[in-house]
């Protein structure tokens, strides 16, 4: 069982380090949570987080149940007043400022409809969102299948994920705030949003961020990921260069090599396992560096595998002796 002292000294250590706040200046970010919390009488939502995230991005906020991602999210949307600390947008308070606000849309994990069909919403937040693009409306409509006039109350949660998305997405909003984007949608809805959401990003300039517990949900599309854990926030860093210096690789040896062997040949093993004369090794060097090594022993077999986003943060929180158990669950 983990240690719930230690856990809360080594989140306390590491939400106050550098690595709490990635490489963005005030000036560049269009999120900026300075020492935020909030709290619900007793309980600590959020405390003391530290995060300034970048505009034109896709940006992933992962941890389990509890953990402050909704909080966060309805902070970053002014839904919600801080208890401590500040959230500002684009250098705004977003709190009771519709100047900001008009910038941002919330999808929440429960989507809200005022009206019973698309129609009649559509007309709603074209009343509302002055860079509301009818013809990108349109186009999601094909993408999404769902008819204007169908009745909103009685689709699938699925279908209702769909229609707040298609709304959202429509209304050009600066700032894109989604809780649990993918939940209820098929693969290929998944796979449609991401596109459509990359696409925004890039063309319009649009800011993602995507609350998940799914880390696979979140792989090969975000440019930060974030965790979150009991209020505070552990980790934010840029994909790519999590990955980089970090490489799996499958090998069969001629002859039976230790992990001591290759440590002492070059090779930062974090892991080394064997299954029959095969062994997966997780090395904290380049590929080139990998292969370099291995080849002077003579494999029969060199596979460099590729790494999955929940791998990288398994060693990333192990090399800082996180309790990685009570995090990734």
């Amino acid at each position: 069982m983990t240690n719930k002292l230690t856990v809360e000294r080594q989140q306390s250590e590491w939400a106050n380090s550098s690595i709490a706040t990635p490489p963005v200046d005030d000036q560049e970010a269009v999120i900026v949570a300075d020492n935020l919390s909030k709290h619900f009488g007793v309980t600590k939502a959020l405390d003391k987080v530290n995060c300034r995230i970048g505009g034109a991005s896709i940006f992933g906020l992962i941890g389990s149940n509890g953990a402050g991602k909704s909080t966060f999210l309805r902070l970053v949307a002014g839904v919600y007043r801080p208890t401590e600390g500040s959230m500002l947008y684009r250098g705004q308070v977003v709190f009771d400022n519709p100047n900001a606000k008009k910038d941002i849309i919330f999808v929440a994990d429960q989507p809200y409809f005022h009206f019973d069909n698309l129609r009649k919403m559509s007309a709603l937040y074209r009343s509302l969102y002055e860079r509301w693009d009818q013809e990108l409306y349109q186009e999601l409509i094909r993408i999404f299948p769902i008819r204007e006039d169908q009745r909103l109350d009685l689709l699938s949660k699925g279908m209702h994920r769909q229609a707040a998305l298609i709304l959202a997405i429509a209304a050009r909003p600066r700032l894109l705030l989604m809780d649990e984007a993918f939940d209820g949608l098929d693969p290929v809805m998944r796979q449609n949003l991401k596109r459509v959401l990359a696409r925004q990003v890039v063309d319009d300039g649009m800011t993602t961020l995507i609350a998940s517990q799914n880390l696979r949900e979140l792989e090969d599309f975000c440019d930060h990921v974030g965790l979150l854990h009991e209020g505070g926030l552990l980790f934010v860093e840029e994909l790519d260069k999590l990955r980089l210096g970090l490489v799996k690789a499958q090998v069969a040896f001629r002859e039976e090599v230790s992990s001591e062997k290759l440590m002492e040949m070059g090779l930062e093993i974090l892991r080394f396992s064997a299954r029959g004369s095969l062994v997966e090794i997780l090395s904290r060097n380049t590929e080139m560096e990998l292969r370099t090594i291995l080849n002077q022993v003579n494999p029969l077999l060199l596979d460099v595998l590729p790494l999955t986003l929940e791998e990288v943060f398994i060693y990333e929180l192990s090399r800082k002796s996180y309790v990685v158990s009570a995090l990734l669950a």
